[in-house]
């Protein structure tokens, strides 16, 4: 990638504010040629200045240069800038994004390139990783001067060696200022892709350095990587929130009376027993192998769920063990020979806990997910919980759209068996006593058919949209906002 000598660069103003955004595709090659075709001008002029440079080039186990623009008003101040890390003990390249923050008296204006040297492996690593720098001093340039300073990694007694040369502009300032360095991924070639699942990429160029993930998940990334996989970034925070009715069916009745033991009872159920729901929900994930992704999340869960069911008088008397043959009898005995409907609408507010998994990977742009999920929703307003297993296969294809957006569509089904246990009390008509019963819901169909999109801003930013549907008797519709780091 880079030229014979290890030299690095400078840009132009217009390429700095280019490079320190989102860098299209299609232009990062180009990005990194012009990067790599400026470093012999730029070293050769830092040489004329400093004979003993290419020297302490030889010498050190790496070097790094940005290229920066600079504004300062008085009181606030600061710069952008990009530039890149050269690793000569295995002939890595990191490019860098440098943005530089300043409080203090002065004024200057112009583009400034620096070259750092690494003599120690360690240190390099560190500003590798991206760091942050706080420094107070003062500075001076003038049109085309140059200076010779060194600065020191924070939490480090070693001096990093740099040579700063301006190229246009002039100023004196005297402040305090912070330098942040982080790795820019568009043009750094670590196997981190466009997808939000491992792809298989198409065969490189033999001209691409080989790329080296530098990130500490997943685990065995770098195998992958070796085989032509791009990966996306490891970790993710996501809000979802998430719509889901469903018709249900009722079993296992089970009845008491002044708090005995519940005994099952036969029944009779109705068709108009259902669940509605709405869950927004905090998700945390991981990919911890390059094809496995696991994730929790938690949130508040609010709906309703309507059961109706009717028991036979007889029978229930019979279950509790109750004479009515008596000349005075109990209250309860006004059951005899009359049946008795409950009708519950449940209160399910409560919280919604979920752990899964998802098992993924693409091939050129074409992708196949599974998630796998279980949840358990605690309803702690009303004698409830839930429990909920959850299948999802999706098939689809992502869609390269302007610059680094995209859009992945997909269509697949949902396996969605959803148990909610409800306890409660129910008043015996006409008297001032009352039956306690539990009994359990369940979806009657468990699979929905579905489609969805989902839109990528860049790397870090998506937001996502599905919906699922099988007739009348059942709907989900499910939206997330993810950023991934």
């Amino acid at each position: 990638m880079h030229s014979k000598h290890p030299y690095i660069v400078a840009l132009s103003i217009l390429t700095l504010a280019g490079c320190s955004s989102s860098i299209p595709p299609e232009e990062r090659q180009a990005a990194r040629e012009e990067i790599n075709a400026t470093s012999d001008t730029l070293i050769n002029r830092l040489s004329e200045r400093y004979p003993d440079l290419p020297e302490r080039l030889a010498y050190a186990d790496g070097y790094a240069a940005v290229s920066m623009s600079n504004v300062k008003i008085p009181v606030l101040g600061g710069g952008t800038g990009v530039g890149a890390i050269y690793d000569q003990q295995d002939g890595s390249v990191t490019y860098i994004d440098v943005n530089r923050y300043e409080v203090g008296a002065g004024l200057s204006m112009g583009t400034t390139q620096a070259l750092a040297i690494f003599n120690d492996a360690s240190t390099l690593k560190e500003y590798r990783s991206g760091s942050w720098e706080p420094s107070v001093g003062a500075e001076w340039f003038l049109g085309e001067g140059g200076q010779f300073s060194s600065m020191s990694l924070a939490g480090r007694d070693e001096d990093v060696p740099i040579y700063l040369i301006s190229s246009s502009g002039g100023g004196a300032v005297g402040s305090a200022k912070v330098v942040s360095v982080s790795v820019n991924y568009d043009l750094t070639e670590t196997g981190l892709g466009e997808n939000r699942v491992a792809n298989k990429e198409p065969i490189a160029a033999s001209d691409v350095p080989p790329k080296k993930w530098d990130r500490a998940l997943p685990f065995y990334a770098q195998n992958v990587i070796d085989k032509g996989f791009s990966l996306p970034k490891p970790f993710g925070i996501s809000v979802i929130y998430a719509d889901t009715f469903q018709q249900m069916q009722l079993n296992d009745l089970e009845v008491g009376f002044r708090g005995s033991n519940k005994v099952p009872i036969d029944f009779v159920s109705f068709d108009n027993n259902t669940s509605h729901t709405q869950t927004p929900q905090l998700k945390l994930d991981a990919w911890v192998f390059p094809f496995m992704n696991v994730f929790a999340t938690v949130g508040k869960i609010s709906g309703e769920a309507d059961i109706q069911f009717t028991i036979d008088g007889n029978d229930f008397l019979n279950q509790i063990g109750e004479d009515c043959s008596r000349i005075i009898n109990k209250p309860v005995c006004i059951l005899q020979e009359r049946s008795l409907t409950v009708p519950v609408v449940a209160d399910l507010s409560g919280t919604n806990y979920t752990v899964g998994t998802i098992l993924a990977s693409g091939w050129k742009d074409y992708f196949f997910t599974v998630p796998i999920s279980a949840s358990y929703a605690d309803m702690r307003r009303s004698d409830a919980e839930g429990f909920v297993l959850n299948i999802s296969p999706r098939v689809g294809k992502q869609i390269p759209l302007k610059g680094t957006q995209s859009i992945a569509i997909y269509a697949g089904a949902t396996y969605l068996d959803s148990r909610l246990t409800i306890s409660g009390s129910q008043p015996i008509p006409g008297t001032s006593e009352s039956i306690d019963y539990k009994v359990e819901q369940e979806n009657i169909d468990k699979w929905l058919g579905l489609v969805g999109a989902n839109y990528n801003f860049n790397r870090d930013w998506s937001l996502s949209m599905e919906y699922g549907q099988n007739g009348s008797k059942k709907r989900q519709f499910v939206s997330s906002l993810t950023r991934r780091f």
